[in-house]
């Protein structure tokens, strides 16, 4: 009996896809790499003070702060947000100022995924998909937000570039010892830097069952072992990261539990969202804020025209990519991107991890590979005029990411400036959701009360007794409200203030409002100033 007589029906032969033509495949060349790293370098480099930390980064301030009797190897195992960028963080925070040696590794990952998604592009298509895929890189906003962003996605995305080529060795058949630790280095990486990356090892496995499945059997234990070998090595976080995340929800039959972020959970409109985000960031359109303000629709509407058309250039692009025949090429990036995408869609549906779009940014680079091949394959004319709309608009939410306030991260730092300036003896800080960020910029000068990790205000009688409870024996605070979302959704908590003294609007920073309160012996109203 032959071997295709013995395999299970529900996995094609090793040679299924040898009769389709493959696409030719070109390096881009060490000359325009090294001018499109010096690209990606500026905007990732460059400013990385410009913005106040914001929530996520302070969790990663409070894991590795010098002089709070920390133990590394503790704070190592207790994180399932990136043990590796932990580790690294925890070296760099005591040689320097925190805000920069926080996200400097992250930029330089960021700078350093150029050359390496270069090389895995001449490795996927032409040269000239290879290229633009590559500037497309360079320049896209998403990947820079997250250069310069004290959590794990940088060398998260890092990482993914170099399992893909490491993967890509072991479906050619060269499973030589270097080429397994090489995999399972990256891999591991990968997942280590933001458990996230466990989506892609994932996808991974599924494709090397069915579009590169080794016709030997020697060379499927080899492959085997090296899928094996990572999870090995990050064995200590899955198991870390399975109670967090609550993977029993996945059991048929299971209960799913309270929404873990309300509405955030996921909608189908995440999908659509997230594929924009990643090619223009989220400076295209409204804004965070402004999506979650209760007149978010008819914000939605106005920016429509732009939004179509950016839509437009990115499913064309991705419609040609996938094409109407089947190739390796085309077979690995589907697998790659669907697998990840389908697998978080599953975990936010069961409740178990919330849907955001930088949790699936492991398939960022392989997706802007599917555009880029989409466009080189789109007649000459037009596809010169999506590879100028799709650059263009690219360029525009870049620059206005760092231009225009409403896409800024809330600046705590100015808000936290502005308390400490005008604050006195007696006073107190009032800072719901942002607690962990003021506190950070205050250095505690001020007793800080808080709202963070608190249920949401649901009617005027609950904000009128919160604010009465909170503020109970005070007769001065500094309120700093940003992302009011998460704890005040409906407003509520400026007009419980009012009622309960005089609310006086003194500072504006980006995302933020600074608000000087007083208590009265009668009723006050809240007003700008």
């Amino acid at each position: 009996m032959t071997p295709d007589h013995r395999r299970s029906p529900f996995v094609p032969p090793a040679d299924w896809l040898a009769d389709i033509d493959t696409p030719s495949v070109g390096a881009p060349g060490a000359g325009f790499l090294f001018v499109m790293t010096l690209l990606a370098a500026v905007p990732r480099l460059l400013g990385l003070r410009a913005q106040s930390l914001w929530v996520d980064e302070i969790l990663t301030w409070q894991a590795v702060r010098p002089g709070h009797n920390l133990a590394f190897l503790e704070q190592l195992h207790d994180t399932i947000q990136g043990p590796l960028y932990t580790a690294i963080a925890w070296l760099l925070v005591r040689l320097g100022d925190p805000e920069v040696m926080m996200r400097l590794p992250l930029a330089v990952a960021g700078v350093l995924t150029i050359p390496a998604f270069g090389v895995l592009a001449g490795r996927l298509v032409d040269g000239r998909a290879a290229r633009l895929a590559v500037l497309l890189l360079a320049i896209n906003p998403f990947h820079v937000w997250y250069s310069q962003e004290g959590r794990g996605y940088g060398l998260l995305m890092l990482f993914s570039v170099l399992a893909a080529i490491a993967y890509l060795d072991l479906a050619a058949g060269r499973l030589r010892r270097r080429n397994i630790i090489a995999f399972v280095l990256a891999v591991s990486a990968c997942i280590l830097s933001n458990l996230s990356g466990v989506f892609l090892w994932a996808a991974m496995a599924v494709s090397m069952a069915f579009v590169d499945r080794p016709a030997q059997g020697r060379d499927r234990l080899l492959v085997a072992l090296a899928f094996g070998g990572v999870l090995l090595v990050t064995m200590p976080w899955l198991l870390q990261a399975s109670g967090i995340w609550a993977v029993d929800r996945m059991l048929p039959g299971a209960g799913t539990g309270e929404a873990l972020r309300g509405e955030t959970t996921f909608t189908p409109l995440a999908l659509p969202y997230t594929l924009l985000t990643f090619f223009y960031g989220y400076s295209l359109g409204p804004s965070l804020a402004e999506l979650h303000r209760p007149d978010r629709a008819q914000l939605v509407r106005a920016a429509l025209p732009l939004l179509a058309v950016a839509g437009a250039v990115v499913a064309a692009a991705l419609v040609v990519g996938v094409g109407r025949r089947a190739d390796r090429t085309r077979a690995r990036l589907l697998v790659w991107i669907l697998v990840p995408v389908v697998v978080l869609v599953a975990l936010a549906l069961r409740n178990v991890k919330p849907w955001n779009a930088r949790y699936v940014s492991v398939v960022l680079p392989m997706v802007l590979l599917l555009a880029a091949r989409g466009l080189v394959r789109l007649p000459r004319g037009a596809g010169a005029i999506g590879a100028t709309i799709l650059l263009g608009l690219t360029v525009w939410t870049l620059g206005t990411g760092r231009a225009d306030p409403r896409y800024a991260k809330e600046d705590v730092r100015e808000a936290a400036r502005v308390v400490s300036a005008s604050a006195a003896a007696g006073d107190v800080a009032l800072v719901p959701v942002v607690t962990g960020v003021f506190e950070y910029y205050d250095r505690a000068r001020l007793p800080l009360v808080g709202g963070y990790a608190k249920p949401a205000l649901a009617t005027a009688a609950a904000a009128d007794a919160w604010c009465a409870a909170t503020l109970a024996g005070r007769d001065r605070a500094w309120v700093v409200l940003a992302r009011d979302w998460h704890f005040d959704p409906d407003g509520l908590l400026e007009p419980a203030l009012g009622r309960l003294g005089t609310l006086r609007l003194v500072a504006h920073p980006a995302g933020a409002r600074v608000f000087a309160w007083e208590r009265a012996p009668r009723a006050g109203a809240a007003h700008g100033g």
